[in-house]
């Protein structure tokens, strides 16, 4: 090649790279080849540069499929709903033979989505050519004046600031890496220890009923409206080891998603996953669940995206890491009772689900998108529906009854009713939640009400001494000694509790 054509390869080059600030996709100079996307202007096309001799018109043909091939798996990668492709031929000379077919106009792809516009520079008509691809890439004509005489030196002098343009941009982004710690994978470790340090010295992070009061997911409460237990019990653990292993695996995981998605789609992706897995929970397992597992599980999902939307970078890289961490985790789940298997996977495929709607930084918006976004509240609607279509059906009440006896002890009635209530609508009260109904009524001096809940509770379960109790006070508010008496006696007889007892007593003299 002469000086002529290496001019205008690392000039075209240098422009593009410096002025319309182009980034380089693709650089390889053994083979003279380079590619150019501007991420910045949409409207703007791929530019594809080649210095290369093109000696026949079949030469120019194979090529093209070739070009064309390529652009397509490049707009699969960028996410591109279409893509126009400027090819660049740099040549000595002319092909031989009629290549009128791949000059002059517009060539599309099979499926239509690539659009390849193909210009020559041949050093013959260099000048010539020039003004074709100045009004073509509506670039300013002193962009591209060439001198009358092209040294060495000159080529050297462009190339050279081609490379330090690169090196540059490059070592910045290197630096901006190496600087840039993952800041929100630190401050939501550091969240989730305050909270497991706040439970801790609350009442214990493993009692069940004080990972329920602040914040569990406990179905029985979400049936009530509390639709923030969706949230909370990501910030939640039960015991040291809990937590230990959740902020290892966001450490590890976190760090690579963080850098890749930058912080906002990535605290997006924590929190909307982690809510997603709460959900699926929600639909399929009755169990408190807590723990920030559900937002680690939804980070995995999103970096197994990548493996989706540049397989040739990442399949080979991070997809093979996560996928065994994945497979690992799951493993785990399939062999341990009190791990939620549902809140995991679902938290992997909102985060999957989620990263496909949000994409990567500086990507254009691209049809998929959509896809992956409505298929995420598609998923995440159908399993409240379930979830909550389960909250109007039977289900075991012993948990909620043990919710409710640990709020009414500590005198929070509004808790104890929400629950109490749900039981009753769905069916699943039981002798003992229908006694708890009954104090409750009592605390509110709502005496029928709480002589049909101990009515209630007694016809389901006639061995539960604080029906008969409760029974009794109400025959006693209504001037029924003898009821009261004969249902103070019952409880007597089915407790050893002293209280019973001494009640009993009480009314023996209050009738004399």
């Amino acid at each position: 090649m002469s000086f002529q054509e290496q001019y205008v390869f690392w000039r075209l080059t240098n422009y593009f790279l410096g002025v319309e600030k182009y980034r380089l996709i693709h650089l390889h100079e053994e083979k003279q080849e380079l590619w150019l996307e501007n991420t910045s202007q949409k409207k703007r096309p791929v530019i594809r540069i080649q210095m290369k001799e093109l000696s026949w018109a079949n030469v120019v043909e194979r090529d093209v499929t070739h070009t064309l091939h390529v652009t397509e798996n490049l707009r699969k990668q960028m996410g591109r709903l279409k893509l126009p492709l400027v090819n660049i031929y740099i040549t000595p000379f002319e092909p031989m033979g009629d290549i009128s077919p791949f000059f002059g106009q517009t060539i599309a792809s099979p499926n239509e989505k690539v659009k390849l516009e193909n210009i020559l520079l041949a050093n013959e008509q260099m000048q010539e050519h020039l003004e074709l691809l100045i009004k073509k890439l509506d670039v300013p004509e002193e962009a591209f004046i060439l001198p009358n005489e092209i040294t060495k030196e000159m080529v050297a002098k462009e190339r050279e600031q081609v490379i330090t343009y690169i090196t540059t941009k490059v070592n910045e982004e290197q630096k901006v890496a190496r600087n840039s710690k993952p800041i929100v994978t630190y401050s939501f470790i550091g969240l989730i220890v305050a909270a497991f340090l706040w439970v801790t010295f609350q009442g214990g992070s493993t009692d069940t009923f004080n990972l329920i009061k602040w914040g569990g997911k406990f179905n029985p409460l979400i049936y009530a409206g509390e639709w923030w237990r969706f949230i909370s019990p990501i910030f939640l653990h039960s015991g040291l080891i809990h937590l230990a292993s959740n902020a290892v695996m966001l450490y590890i995981v976190g760090a690579w998603a963080e850098h890749i998605y930058g912080k906002w789609r990535y605290i997006l992706i924590l929190l909307l996953g982690g809510i997603c897995g709460n959900i699926a929970s929600f639909a399929l397992n009755m169990n408190l669940s807590v723990g920030a597992s559900t937002a680690v599980f939804a980070v995995m999902g999103a970096l197994l995206y990548l493996v989706v939307l540049k397989p040739n970078l990442y399949a080979k890289t991070i997809g093979t890491s996560i996928a065994s961490l994945v497979a690992i985790n799951l493993l785990i789940d399939v062999f341990s009772t009190q791990i939620d298997i549902a809140g995991h996977i679902g938290g992997l495929v909102g985060g999957f689900l989620l990263a496909g709607a949000l994409s990567l930084p500086k990507q254009f918006f691209h049809w998929r998108r959509l896809a992956y976004g409505v298929s995420l509240v598609a998923v995440a609607i159908l399993f409240l529906y379930f979830g909550f279509q389960k909250g109007e059906q039977p289900y075991d009440p012993m948990p909620a009854n043990i919710a409710v006896q640990q709020y009414l002890q500590e005198h929070n009635k509004e808790e104890a009713t929400k629950i109490i209530d749900n039981l009753i609508e769905s069916g699943s009260a039981d002798g003992y939640s229908y006694t708890y109904a009954s104090s409750i009524a009592l605390q509110n001096k709502l005496i029928d009400k709480a002589e049909d809940m101990a009515n209630e509770a007694i016809s389901l379960d006639n061995d539960i001494p604080e029906a008969h109790y409760y029974l009794s006070f109400c025959y006693r508010v209504q001037g029924n000694i003898e009821g009261a008496l004969k249902e103070a006696d019952t409880a007597k007889q089915l407790s050893s509790n002293p209280f019973f007892d001494s009640y009993y007593d009480e009314l023996e003299k209050s009738k004399e």
